[in-house]
């Protein structure tokens, strides 16, 4: 909402307190609304993400060198018993018992 604000003009910089001064625009501002819409429209299944995931996350972290996201994605992976991915992100190829798949239109 920030972003949409700031680019139609209705805010100096990307600020929630100067957005929130001009509360009144806020019904306006419907582009993060659509973009939203295109995404759920896509199909996609959303998993929970709880605290177990996210402490079983330092542990990928550390056990496999992995970043933070890159340890997250592994960590809901485990939980929901997903064992194979489809990256063009190698650092995955470190982690034990996952199986990267690596599409070929990826650079």
């Amino acid at each position: 909402m920030l972003a949409e604000a700031k680019s139609k003009g209705l805010i100096r910089v990307e600020s929630a307190r100067e957005l929130r001064s001009k509360f009144r625009v806020i019904p306006s501002l419907i582009d993060y609304w659509t973009e939203t819409q295109r995404i759920l429209a896509l199909n996609l299944l959303f998993l929970a993400t709880e605290e177990t995931i996210v402490r079983s996350a330092n542990v990928e972290r550390s056990t496999s060198c992995l970043l933070t996201n890159d340890s997250m994605i592994v960590s809901c992976m485990r939980h929901y018993g997903v064992s194979c991915i489809a990256t063009s992100d190698n650092d995955f190829k470190r982690v034990e018992g996952v199986e990267v798949y690596r599409p070929d239109d990826l650079p």
